[in-house]
């Protein structure tokens, strides 16, 4: 069996375990928190939750992810690094991983553009990471707060 098979075979559908969930990036409402935690945790996706209530800029939600990750010394607090560790660590066993960013509404607040470029980042970083082509790992990421509704 390939590693691409055996990532394939691992792959957790998130929308059909979670049917409940917008289409990703998934915002998820602060009531909906705890349901999200439980059923990421029994998913087989490891769950890092990130509280984001101190986040006021791109620099500091890059520092967090890097102690979420306990990146190494010698990896900086950017996205390319980042990117470096994450392929670093599924480089030989494609890994899962849902990222929880709670208190997220409070990083928008105080800087929409880092906000908005992170999630965009991470998006990007989560689809090319994905790639069957050559798969490091699965990465789903999850925003959660109170965000107003989209009537």
């Amino acid at each position: 069996m390939t590693v691409e098979d055996e990532f394939l075979d691992a792959w957790v559908d998130v929308e059909e375990a979670l049917p409940w969930l917008p289409a990703a990036p998934y915002f998820v409402a602060e009531e909906q928190h705890g349901s999200l935690l439980e059923a990421l945790t029994g998913s087989g996706l490891s769950v890092l939750e990130i509280d984001l209530a101190d986040v006021r800029r791109e620099g500091d939600l890059q520092a967090a992810l890097g102690r979420a990750l306990a990146k190494p010394d010698e990896y900086d607090d950017n996205w390319d690094a980042l990117r470096d560790l994450l392929r670093e660590r599924g480089a030989s066993t494609p890994w899962a991983i849902a990222m929880v960013f709670s208190s997220a509404p409070a990083f928008l607040r105080a800087d929409v553009h880092g906000f908005v470029r992170a999630v965009s980042v991470l998006q990007n970083l989560s689809l090319e990471l994905s790639d069957i082509d050559e798969p490091y790992g699965q990465l789903e990421l999850f925003y959660v707060g109170e965000w107003p509704s989209a009537q």
